[in-house]
């Protein structure tokens, strides 16, 4: 069982959720739809991509990687904030500090309710991400910063929660992706996820989950970091596959993590770093926490389903504790891109499909 779940987090779960997904994960996706965000509408010369989503009733907050101007390509994170499916409101939620470890790329969002002490300041959420200090795939680091609010104003913790290995040369890769779920919200943990690779092939990339106690005065205190099994993955290709570009989620009842993942190996033609499809995989808590065990495949989502052929950097629609609204009907939002064409990086756009069990 998944450790020291919140009775807030149980009561909220159980009363979203009627039944969860049968053993044999039949599943049905969905016809994607669009996702009105702001850098689908503005221009031609914007891009969006890895979102983090949270949905309470009718509204979503949708935190992205964005950029900013006009065919600079430079991350912010960007929220929009959708409300009954419309745009309502849209504004630079994160971007990179003036100096330090975060100031050129700031990416890769997970947002979680929990409390949280920073500098003698309590906070309601923490927001993860991505952030370097170079105009690079490279050198990368995880951080944490706080609010409030979800809307924000958020403050940054000066200091990655991940740091990037100082034996290992700045041009690689590092840590990155973060995704985490919030084990108890009033005593301040969470669970962290993200990515590792300093080596540069793909099939190097490991995953790691670690525990976060985040109501210290002292500052964030980390626990033992794990290696989450990559067994039961299977690629394109039908060989062992690995994990990267992957947003958890939790289900209470079942006890049960859901991941959405890109599928290897990448294809070929521009862009040939990311991947045609995604798939949405479980595993039990057991195996998350003690590690071990193996993924069940519930669903792919490719070019035959949405029509485009490039499907990558996807998130679950969550709750605000990380946590599956309802696993009956999980959705899950992509972004979708054209292949071997000039503007291949403007193309970047969200789309959403559900994902409905029987």
């Amino acid at each position: 069982m998944r450790r020291r779940l919140s009775a807030a987090i149980a009561a909220a779960a159980l009363a979203l959720i009627v039944v969860s997904p049968n053993a044999e994960g039949a599943a049905r996706v969905g016809s994607s739809t669009a996702v009105p965000i702001l850098s689908s509408v503005e221009g031609r010369h914007f891009y969006a991509y890895a979102p983090s989503v949270i949905r309470e009733g009718d509204k979503e907050w949708v935190w992205t990687c964005q950029n900013s101007q006009d065919g600079r390509i430079v991350d912010d994170i960007r929220l929009d904030l959708l409300d009954s499916g419309s745009l309502s409101r849209s504004a630079r939620a994160l971007t990179a500090s003036e100096d330090g470890w975060d100031r050129f790329h700031i990416c890769d969002p997970s947002v979680v309710r929990v409390d949280a002490t920073w500098q003698g300041v309590s906070y309601r959420y923490a927001m993860f991400y991505l952030g370097n200090d170079r105009d690079a795939s490279a050198h990368n680091q995880v951080g944490i910063a706080y609010a409030n609010d979800m809307s924000g104003p958020w403050v940054k913790n000066p200091t990655p929660v991940v740091s990037f290995d100082p034996t290992k040369a700045p041009s690689r890769w590092g840590v990155g992706q973060p995704s985490a779920t919030t084990i108890d919200p009033e005593s301040g943990t969470v669970l962290l996820f993200w990515v590792e690779n300093y080596t540069g092939p793909h099939r190097d990339t490991r995953v790691y989950r670690m525990p976060l106690d985040l109501n210290e005065e002292s500052g964030v205190i980390a626990g033992v970091p794990l290696e989450v099994t990559t067994a039961g993955l299977r690629g394109e290709d039908g060989a062992q596959d690995w994990l990267n570009n992957a947003d958890f989620s939790y289900d209470p009842p079942s006890d049960r993590f859901y991941v959405v993942r890109e599928r290897h190996p990448y294809p070929s033609g521009i862009p040939d770093w990311v991947g045609a499809g995604v798939e949405l995989v479980s595993i039990d808590g057991a195996s998350i926490w003690s590690g071990g065990g193996a993924w069940r495949q519930e669903a792919v989502i490719g070019p035959a389903q949405t029509g485009y052929p490039r499907n990558h950097n996807a998130g679950i629609v969550r709750t605000e504790y990380g946590t599956l609204p309802s696993p009956e009907r999980i959705e899950i939002l992509f972004t979708a891109s054209c292949a071997d064409c000039e503007d291949w990086l403007w193309s970047y756009r969200l789309r959403r499909v559900p994902v409905e069990f029987r």
